[in-house]
């Protein structure tokens, strides 16, 4: 589903602010629903669509954000499908335990050591341009922004992927911690915004109008127990603040920029966690075909 949110002001067919605005994609986070932007991004990368100069991801939005920056055609895709399938990193035993829902550690090291992203080669195809993944800080709820250059490339994507409770100790790096993007800025257009971008281009992993459904919670506490979900109410309070403003603000943009949004028509076949292969693969093709629809509505409109 391609949908457009306008403010006037023109150039080439789509409204700018002004000749030195710029043009962002924003992918927000979702787990393995994440599949669904790595088909996208696939598509951009098959028809060599790159024309951004600002990019945001969240958690798994960060993730596919990297494979896109390094030029990774079905990196994502094989990362998400054959490696956050596995009992090494999504333990429910474990975690009905006491231990934690996926083991992030083994997950990172695998890609820094068996499956490695070609991060100079990453570096070198940023040049001036801005990468940023957003994170959480853990004492306040407030998000954060790793930038590559000033800090390990997948510390900042660890950093911004550790899921509450689901891997509870965070990453610490200079004596904070941090959590999941997730939880303080799931959809970071407004940080985008706030960066001069006059275009953005959102990636989501839910249909445009579905909201925050928390009956996963319900199905969470008879597995944890309540005690151990009474940790998490701040924290899903801070994320159901930042996705309705996003929501908002997506719907509703300041003036003089536009919101270009990519969401899947329906609700996705894949969970956050614990999805099948099938699932995982009918989505990916979803997001391919809206990427490709994309590129044919807006492509020649913003490069």
């Amino acid at each position: 589903m391609l949908r457009l949110h306008t403010q006037p002001y023109h150039h080439n067919g789509i409204e700018l602010a002004g000749a030195s605005a710029k043009l962002a994609l924003v992918c927000e986070g979702g787990g393995q629903r994440g599949i669904f932007t790595a088909g996208v991004l696939d598509a951009f990368m098959a028809d060599s669509f790159d024309p951004f100069q600002l990019f945001i991801g969240s958690s798994a939005g960060a993730q596919n954000i990297s494979s896109f920056v390094c030029h990774s055609p079905g990196y994502a895709r094989e990362v998400i499908m054959d490696y956050t399938t596995r009992s090494d990193f999504f333990r429910p035993l474990h975690f009905a335990r006491g231990g934690d829902l996926v083991d992030l550690d083994w997950y990172f090291e695998v890609l820094r050591h068996q499956l490695p992203l070609d991060v100079a080669g990453g570096r070198l195809r940023l040049g001036q341009r801005e990468l940023l993944f957003c994170s959480t800080r853990a004492r306040d709820y407030q998000a954060c922004y790793f930038h590559p250059d000033s800090t390990d490339w997948l510390l900042g994507l660890k950093a911004s992927s550790a899921i509450p409770l689901f891997y509870r100790k965070g990453v610490e790096w200079q004596g904070e911690r941090y959590l999941d993007g997730g939880v303080a800025d799931a959809i970071p257009v407004r940080e985008a915004w706030r960066r001069g971008a006059g275009v953005i281009v959102v990636i989501r992993t839910q249909p445009a109008a579905q909201r925050i459904n928390l009956s996963w919670l319900h199905r969470l506490e008879s597995l944890a127990g309540k005690e151990r979900i009474g940790e998490l109410l701040g924290i899903i309070r801070a994320h159901q603040h930042c996705c309705h403003d996003a929501c908002r603000f997506i719907e509703q943009p300041p003036d003089s920029i536009n919101v270009l949004e990519i969401a899947p028509p329906v609700p996705l076949q894949s969970r956050v966690l614990g999805s099948g292969r099938q699932q995982l693969e009918q989505d990916y093709q979803l997001g391919f075909r809206c990427g490709q629809q994309f590129l044919l509505k807006y492509g020649e409109k913003i490069t």
